[in-house]
C-alpha cells in the first residue's frame, strides 16, 4: 500500500445522514440463516407518483426533470408542472384506450418526456414496459427478434418513441399503426404528438380513478436480460415499487433537508436507472439532469461536459463509468473542486469495483476536501423491484454489498462445496410475485417458502461480526468445473486479476481449455497504459495489444495473480488482449455496462481456441511457472 492511500484512509468520511448498521440473524438447525437488518417500513404510500402532489406543495417553482434542448441548452420542467403534466398524460391515457390489460411499451432513450409518460401511466393505473432502445436500434440488418420477442409479451396498446423517424423500422418490425404511437419529434399523419398529449385537459376523475387503484395492481413489465431465449417480463406491481423506493430512503435518519441533485445516465429500462434513480427523483422531490452520454469511448465526452455544467449531490454509475470518470479527474484539478463541491456520497453497482480505482477515487476527495465521500454499493435485481442489499454506511470496505435493506429477508443456503460461501435468496414487500404469462418459469424461480432464488453468491465479511456486512461472492450460473472435478469461482478470480493489473486491464472473461487450465480474454484501458508506461504513448490499440513492452509488463502482473495459489481452479495460465470492445448487439455487455461473460465467450470462441493453442501465440501472456 502507497504512503498515498495510507493517508487517505486516515481522513474521515463526509457526513451523510445514515443510520447506523444493524442486524439479525436466525440459525435454523439445517444450517439456514435468516437475516434482517434495519427498522420495519413506516406505512406506505400507494404509488410512487402519490409524492408529486406532496412536492407540488412543497417546492413548486423548483426544477424537477432537466434535459438538454437540439440547441444544447438545458431546459427544465418544475415540478408544478410535472404535477400537472402527468395528470394530463393520465387523461390522455385513458382517453385513447389503454388500460390495465392495454399496457403502454417505451422504446427510447431516456428523456424529460419519457419520464412524464411513465409518471402519467403510473398515475393512470396503465402498466408501463420500457424496453431496450438496442433492441430497436440495432436492427438495421433487419432482424429485430429481440425486439418482437419482448414487446409480443405485452401485447401493448400504445407504444412511445421520442423521434418517430429514427425508431421507423422499429415501428414497422412492430406493425404499430399510426394512432397507436405517441411521439415527441417528427410525429407521421395520425400519430399522437406528445406535447398534446401532455396539455390535454384533466379529467377531474382521473385523481378520484387513481385513488381507488389498489396496490397489486402490475406497474410495470420490465425485461431480464439474458444472452440467450426469449426475455422474461418481470410483473412489478405498485406496492412494489412504493415500497422498494420507502426501503431505499430508510437507509438515512431523516429526509435530506435540502433538495437533491442528480446527473444521471442509467437507462431506464433496467431496474438501477428505471426504479432506483428515476422513482428516488419522486421520493425526495429531487432535480434530475438527463445525462445523454454514457461510458463508452464516443459518448463520454457529453457526460464530462454535463458534469462540467451541473455538480451532484448524489451521483450512481457503474465501475466502468466510474473508471472514466476518475481518469478525468485525476487530469483536471479545477473539475475535480466543481464535481466535489456538494457530493455526499457514491452509488455504484452491476459489477465489482476494483481496489485501485477505489483508492484513486479516496486520492481525489481527499487532495480536493480533504475528507473522504462515501463510495457504496447497491445490490439488486430486475425481480426486486430495486435494492435488496446495500452498504451504505461509511467504511473503506471494497467489496462489500452491505446488508439487506428494511423488511427484506434475506435466505442463505451454505455453498455444500465451499463452506462459507452463501446462495442468496429474497422475500419482502419489493419482491415480485410472477412472470407476464410465464407460470413454469414463475414457479422455477421461487423456492417453497416464497423466496425469489437470486443465483448469486455471497460470504460475511467477518463471520464472528454480521454486522460488518456481506460480500458478493459471484454467480452460480458462471462458475464452472475443470475436468478433475473442482469448481472455478470466476467472480473472485476476475476480481484477483483486475486488482492485480489495475489501471492497465479495465474487464475481463475467465475461460478454460475444456481441461484443467484457465485463461482469460482481456480488454485495456488505453490511455491508462499511456501513463504507466510512457513509452506506449500515441500507440493504436491493435498494435498495443500485441506490444512486447505492455505483454511484459502484463506477465509480471500474471505472476502476481497466480502467487502461492497451488490449485488449477485458483491459476490463471494465461492471458490474451482483445482490440474489438464487447459488442452491445451481441449482448456482450449491457446498456450499464456489465459483461455478459457468457456471451462474450460463446460468440469469440475462435479466440479462446487461440488463447489456449500449442504452441503459444506470441501474443498471449503465459504465467511464469
Amino acid at each position: 500500500m502507497t504512503s498515498n492511500v495510507v493517508e487517505t484512509i486516515d481522513r474521515p468520511f463526509r457526513e451523510v445522514g445514515f443510520r447506523e448498521p444493524a442486524v439479525e440473524i436466525e440459525r435454523r438447525n439445517d444450517g439456514t440463516l435468516i437475516v434482517k437488518s434495519g427498522p420495519p417500513l413506516p406505512p406506505t404510500r400507494s404509488c410512487t407518483t402519490d409524492w408529486l402532489e406532496h412536492w407540488a406543495s412543497v417546492r413548486p417553482a423548483s426544477p424537477m426533470l432537466v434535459q438538454r434542448n437540439r440547441e444544447g441548452a438545458w431546459e427544465s420542467w418544475s415540478v408544478s408542472e410535472v404535477w400537472r403534466a402527468v395528470r394530463a398524460i393520465a387523461t390522455a391515457l385513458l382517453s385513447h384506450g389503454a388500460s390495465q390489460s392495454a399496457p403502454l411499451v417505451i422504446l427510447s432513450e431516456n428523456s424529460s418526456a419519457q419520464a412524464l409518460m411513465t409518471w402519467g401511466a403510473l398515475y393512470a393505473g396503465v402498466p408501463v414496459a420500457p424496453v431496450s432502445p438496442a433492441y430497436s436500434l440495432m436492427g438495421s440488418d433487419g432482424n429485430f427478434r429481440r425486439l418482437t420477442d419482448a414487446v409480443s409479451l405485452v401485447k401493448p396498446h400504445l407504444v412511445f418513441v421520442e423521434d418517430a423517424r429514427r425508431f421507423a423500422d422499429a415501428l414497422a418490425a412492430l406493425g404499430v399503426p399510426p394512432e397507436r404511437v405517441i411521439a415527441v419529434e417528427h410525429a407521421a399523419p395520425g400519430m399522437l404528438p406528445f406535447a398534446s398529449l401532455a396539455s390535454t385537459a384533466i379529467d377531474p376523475d382521473v385523481e378520484a380513478r387513481h385513488r381507488e387503484l389498489p396496490g397489486s395492481l402490475p406497474a410495470k413489465y420490465m425485461f431480464t436480460s439474458g444472452s440467450t431465449g426469449m426475455p422474461k417480463a418481470v410483473v412489478q406491481s405498485r406496492s412494489n415499487l412504493a415500497a422498494a423506493q420507502e426501503m431505499a430512503a430508510r437507509v438515512f435518519e431523516k429526509d435530506p433537508d435540502e433538495q437533491p441533485v442528480y446527473l444521471e445516465w442509467l437507462p431506464w429500462h433496467h431496474v438501477m436507472g428505471g426504479n432506483i434513480v428515476l422513482n428516488r427523483i419522486l421520493r425526495f422531490g429531487a432535480t434530475l439532469y438527463i445525462d445523454e452520454g454514457k461510458p463508452l469511448p464516443a459518448r463520454f465526452d457529453q457526460t464530462l461536459k454535463n458534469l462540467g455544467d451541473v455538480a451532484p449531490s448524489l451521483y450512481f454509475n457503474v465501475p466502468a463509468g466510474l473508471a472514466m470518470l476518475v481518469a478525468a479527474l485525476e487530469r483536471d484539478e479545477r473539475f475535480a473542486r466543481h464535481f466535489f463541491s456538494r457530493l455526499k456520497y457514491v452509488y455504484y453497482g452491476g459489477a465489482v469495483l476494483s481496489r485501485d480505482l477505489y483508492d484513486r477515487f479516496q486520492q481525489l476527495a481527499v487532495r480536493t476536501t480533504g475528507e473522504r465521500v462515501v463510495l457504496t454499493s447497491v445490490f439488486g435485481a430486475t425481480e426486486s423491484s430495486g435494492p435488496a442489499v446495500t452498504q451504505y454506511w461509511a467504511v473503506d470496505d471494497v467489496g462489500c454489498i452491505g446488508l439487506p435493506v428494511s423488511d427484506v429477508a434475506l435466505k442463505l443456503l451454505e455453498d455444500p462445496n465451499l463452506p462459507g460461501r452463501y446462495e442468496m435468496r429474497i422475500k419482502g414487500p419489493n419482491i415480485i410475485e410472477r412472470y407476464l404469462d410465464a407460470p413454469e418459469k414463475t414457479a422455477a424461480a421461487f423456492d417453497e417458502e416464497g423466496f425469489y432464488m437470486l443465483g448469486d453468491a455471497v460470504r460475511f465479511v467477518d463471520p464472528e461480526r454480521p454486522v460488518a456486512g456481506l460480500r458478493f461472492a459471484g454467480r452460480f450460473a458462471e462458475d464452472f468445473k475443470l475436468a478433475n472435478g473442482t469448481w472455478v469461482r470466476t467472480a473472485a478470480l476476475r476480481t484477483r486479476l483486475i486488482d492485480a493489473c489495475s489501471p492497465l486491464v479495465k474487464e475481463a472473461v475467465i475461460a478454460h481449455d475444456g481441461a484443467d487450465t484457465l485463461g482469460t480474454l482481456a480488454w485495456l484501458d488505453v490511455g491508462a497504459c499511456a501513463k504507466a508506461l510512457p513509452e506506449l504513448a500515441g500507440i493504436g490499440s491493435g498494435e498495443l495489444v500485441r506490444h512486447p513492452v505492455l505483454l511484459q509488463e502484463l506477465e509480471k502482473r500474471l505472476a502476481a495473480v497466480n502467487a502461492g495459489q497451488k490449485g488449477a481452479s485458483m491459476r490463471i495460465e494465461r492471458l490474451m488482449l482483445l482490440e474489438e470492445p464487447p459488442s452491445m448487439q451481441h449482448y456482450e455487455v449491457t446498456d450499464k455496462g456489465s459483461i455478459n461473460q457468457r456471451a462474450v465467450i460463446e460468440r469469440r470462441r475462435a479466440r479462446v481456441d487461440e488463447l489456449f493453442a500449442a504452441p503459444c501465440q506470441k501474443h498471449v501472456v503465459v504465467s511464469p511457472s
